[in-house]
């Protein structure tokens, strides 16, 4: 007959071999929920980045059309001036010149163009320039508008769809005679008043856009597409790796209306997460056998520690947020309490690792600030709060001035340096507010506390802290050079934040063209 104590011993040792391979596989399997949760986590984040990067090319294009759009409505002042050939002919000339210095300092422009309402002359009026090698500007034959009817979109669509759209429009590739591959263009109309002045626009050559997507790497056997506005139409000719795994996928819009999908093999996401996931059930096996060997030795006291153990498997198999589960923690410097210490070392390594993919998903790799994700939900819950009250907040919007001749000339690590000393200048005066980096060379700070109420000053501290502070190289100084902008929340006026945004981007850009005015 056995006795009682090789019963407890049995039923003990039968309940830790259960507890344990149940802890062991509801911790793998939880572990690798989580794990399949962040990997659509991370590659939506890559996508956003590489998406957000494609999106500062496509901007630059559309800030530089607005500049173009703001001169070109500002040099007339009745839509009768366009009539006289004499003034005409010097707008034009004029607007040229601009255009070409506009257009040449703006990445992947291949051409641009303005032409005059027929209404307003001829067919013909206006000009349209492509940049050559070594930033030479190329006149090429001007269509005649009267010569094609208006649903012509390969011939005329830049113009009359810009004219029906009444506002900036990005149309979908098309081939232009005379000029290599195909383009994209952004083209917008202009009026003084109601009247239409005629359509201004910035061609991109398309290749180039394609180049930056096919460069874009997705881990060993993922991919990415460039689709077109109908959303199933693929551009480029990245090789599409076929896996046997289940894949992720994201998908973001750029600005032109065409989406970035990248696709990423679940495993090739998870890859360097599987060691991690064998050393826990290393962990629990080790543990394991010291439980018994501590149980033959000590079978009394097992109870209290099977309860703890017992609690904690509960908290798992109900599904519990790692946070509420309860912690193990027994006294004892035996293999229950080594027991102890490694499920809270495989609680903490979760936890450490959550807080790590948070820390990727909403910080700016290169100066430690928030980043635009952080940045899309910090204006969703402004949008909420301007719903229901009506709170006080400013938008600071700042943009590095010249960054892309710095890069040029110096290397983008010289341009990173004015980034990220730009970032710190911000942190630095605003401590009562979130900075974000929205772009590659764009900041919003969204005002809040002593910030909002004294912005004036502390815009003033900043200009004077931008214009102290430089970066060196080969002995040069280079300054950091910042245009800025307010504009502060108006319940009357504002319904969104986006509302408030434009206003500080638009002074933002005044206050650019004013230093650049400065230095003529």
């Amino acid at each position: 007959m056995k006795s009682i104590q090789s019963k407890i011993l049995f039923v003990v040792i039968a309940g830790l071999m259960i507890i344990t391979a149940t802890v062991s596989t509801i911790a793998v399997a939880m572990t690798h929920e989580i794990m399949h949760k962040d990997a659509d986590r991370i590659l939506e984040n890559a996508t956003q980045k590489e998406a957000a990067q494609i999106n500062d090319v496509l901007g630059d294009v559309m800030k530089s059309s607005n500049i173009m759009k703001h001169y070109a409505t500002t040099e007339i002042t009745d839509v009768d001036d366009i009539k006289d050939a004499d003034f005409r002919n010097s707008y034009i000339a004029k607007a040229e010149a601009m255009f070409a210095e506009v257009a040449l300092s703006t990445s992947g422009v291949e051409g641009f163009y303005m032409r005059i309402a027929p209404e307003l002359s001829d067919g013909k009026t206006g000009f349209y320039k492509i940049i050559g090698e070594n930033d030479t500007v190329e006149a090429m034959p001007v269509t005649d508008l009267n010569d094609y009817d208006k649903n012509d979109k390969q011939n005329v669509g830049w113009y009359y769809e810009a004219v029906e759209n009444k506002n900036g429009v990005w149309l979908d590739p098309y081939r232009f005679p005379g000029v290599d591959g195909e383009l994209i263009t952004f083209a917008q109309p202009i009026y003084v008043g109601e009247a239409l002045i005629g359509v201004i626009g910035f061609d991109m050559d398309f290749s180039y856009l394609i180049s930056r997507i096919n460069e874009i790497r997705v881990y060993e056997y993922g991919y990415v597409s460039l689709l077109a506005t109908d959303g199933k139409t693929r551009y480029n000719d990245t090789p599409i790796v076929n896996s046997e795994n289940p894949q992720a996928e994201s998908i973001v819009e750029l600005k032109n209306g065409m989406f970035l999908v990248m696709h990423a093999d679940y495993k090739d996401i998870q890859k360097d997460i599987h060691p991690m996931l064998k050393n826990i059930v290393f962990a629990f096996i080790i543990v394991f056998f010291c439980a018994i060997l501590y149980t033959v030795l000590f079978t009394r006291k097992i109870v209290k520690p099977l309860k703890q153990l017992t609690a904690a498997v509960e908290g798992i198999s109900k599904g519990s947020d790692v946070d509420d589960i309860p912690e193990v923690s027994v006294k004892s410097n035996d293999e229950i309490g080594t027991l102890s210490k490694a499920l809270s070392n495989t609680y903490a390594q979760i936890k450490e690792y959550t807080a790590y993919i948070n820390a990727l998903a909403y910080r700016d790799s290169l100066t430690g600030i928030k980043n635009s994700t952080a940045y899309t939900e910090a204006i969703a819950e402004i949008n909420r709060e301007i719903m229901t009250g009506n709170p006080q907040f400013g938008v600071l919007v700042a943009d590095i001035n010249n960054l892309k001749e710095t890069n040029d000339e110096f290397g983008h690590d010289i341009g990173n340096n004015l980034i990220v000393h730009t970032s710190k200048i911000l942190t630095r005066i605003f401590i009562n507010s979130a900075v974000y980096r929205i772009g590659g060379d764009e900041f919003a700070v969204i005002l809040k506390g002593e910030d909002y109420s004294k912005y004036r000053s502390l815009l003033e501290e900043m200009d004077e802290a931008c214009s102290n502070d430089f970066v060196t190289v080969c002995e040069k100084n280079i300054p950091v050079k910042v245009a800025r902008g307010v504009a502060l929340f108006d319940s009357e006026i504002d319904n969104i934040y986006e509302d408030v945004f434009s206003k500080a981007d638009h002074a933002m850009y005044l206050n650019k063209e004013e230093s650049k005015a400065a230095l003529m």
